[in-house]
C-alpha cells in the first residue's frame, strides 16, 4: 500500500507542478457563487463518515494505542483536505469560468496537457491505477 500512496503522491505533485503556473487568480477571485455548494455539497459531509469501518482496525495496527489511533485520524482526515483544496485551487484556477457558466465541458486535464504534454495523460493514468490500488489495499486491510 505504502507504494501505491506514494505514486499518488508523486504524481499528484507533478501534475500540480504542471498546473501551478497556469492558474489564473483571477479565475479564483472574480467568480464565486457559494449557493452552488448548499445543498449539493452536504453530500460529500456525509460521505466522509464512511471510512469509519478502519478505525477498530486501525487500532489494533497502533497496538491498542488510543493517542496514536486519534492523531493518525487526524492527520489522515487533514491531509486530504490538505490535497484536495490544492487540487481545487489548481482546477478551478486554470478552468475559465466562463465555460462553466455556458455549459461548456471543463477539461482540465485537456488543460494541463497544453501545458504539460503526454506527461500529463501518462501521469493522471499512473495516479489513477495508485488511486485504485491503495483503495483496493486499505479496503482490504481493513475486513
Amino acid at each position: 500500500n505504502r507504494v501505491f500512496v506514494l505514486g499518488l503522491l508523486a504524481t499528484f505533485i507533478g501534475l500540480v507542478g504542471i498546473g501551478v503556473p497556469i492558474v489564473k487568480g483571477s479565475n479564483l477571485l472574480d467568480y464565486s457563487d457559494w449557493s452552488a455548494v448548499y445543498p449539493a455539497g452536504i453530500s460529500i459531509g456525509i460521505l466522509s463518515f464512511g471510512a469509519q469501518n478502519v478505525v477498530p482496525t486501525l487500532l489494533r495496527y497502533l497496538d491498542n494505542d488510543p493517542m496514536r489511533t486519534r492523531q493518525a485520524i487526524l492527520f489522515g482526515s487533514l491531509l486530504p483536505l490538505l490535497l484536495y483544496t490544492i487540487w481545487e485551487a489548481v482546477f478551478l484556477g486554470i478552468v475559465d469560468p466562463a465555460n462553466a457558466l455556458d455549459g461548456k465541458k471543463m477539461e482540465v486535464v485537456s488543460l494541463l496537457g497544453q501545458s504539460g504534454g503526454t506527461a500529463v495523460s501518462d501521469l493522471v493514468e499512473i495516479f489513477s491505477i495508485c488511486a485504485i490500488g491503495s483503495s483496493m489495499a486499505g479496503a482490504a486491510v481493513s475486513l
